[in-house]
């Protein structure tokens, strides 16, 4: 019972590691929709470069958005902050706990608790997906202050960043992460069947 509780506190790091990384990639690497036009790419550019690399918080010096836009803004780049330190820290971890898990033999067990609670997470956001608006709400409300993400349909911020933007960034985030459980399950496979054959 007690290694139960224990490998399932590894795996919950080692999972929370895997979508932080996948999170960060597609943070990094996934601006805009797929086959959408950017009517402001300069402005677009500009936005992505103050929230992923520039290392102050201040105001995004950029006159188009409005001071509610820009407000907006600074808590995201806030957020994505904080978000990155917890996924450098729980990296190290995991890295650890890899490195410990080789060492001390229980790399396959650790592996099937992974994927095991991976894929029901997933199962779990997928199943919200269904309700995306909603659940874009319900993440909205629980990391920004109450209303101050409440833009009209014309705001400039919304046609940087349309709902069709982050529909397709969930989608993605689901899709590696599949396909990173099943590369974890043939991975434990194969290591299992070698080590056999030995």
């Amino acid at each position: 019972m007690v290694k139960k509780i224990l490998y399932t506190l590894l795996a919950i790091i080692l999972l929370i590691a895997i979508y932080l990384s996948i999170f960060e990639l597609l943070l990094h690497t996934f601006h805009t929709p797929l086959n959408h036009t950017i009517n402001n790419p300069s402005l677009h550019n500009m936005t992505w470069i103050y929230l992923l690399k520039q290392h102050y918080i201040s105001f995004i010096e950029i006159d188009d958005f409005n001071i509610y836009e820009k407000r907006h803004l600074l808590d995201v780049k806030r957020v994505l902050e904080t978000t990155y330190l917890i996924w450098i820290s729980l990296f190290s971890l995991a890295l650890f706990i890899v490195i410990l898990s080789f060492i001390k033999k229980f790399t396959k067990i650790l592996l099937r608790y992974v994927i095991i609670t991976g894929v029901t997470t997933n199962m779990l956001l997928l199943l919200l997906s269904f309700n995306f608006l909603n659940s874009f709400n319900l993440f909205h409300r629980l990391f920004f202050s109450q209303n101050s993400w409440y833009f009209p349909k014309d705001s400039l911020l919304i046609k940087c960043f349309p709902l069709l933007y982050f529909q397709e960034f969930s989608l993605l985030f689901l899709i590696l992460t599949f396909l990173t459980f099943a590369f974890l399950k043939i991975y434990a496979k194969i290591s299992h069947e070698n080590f056999n054959n030995r």
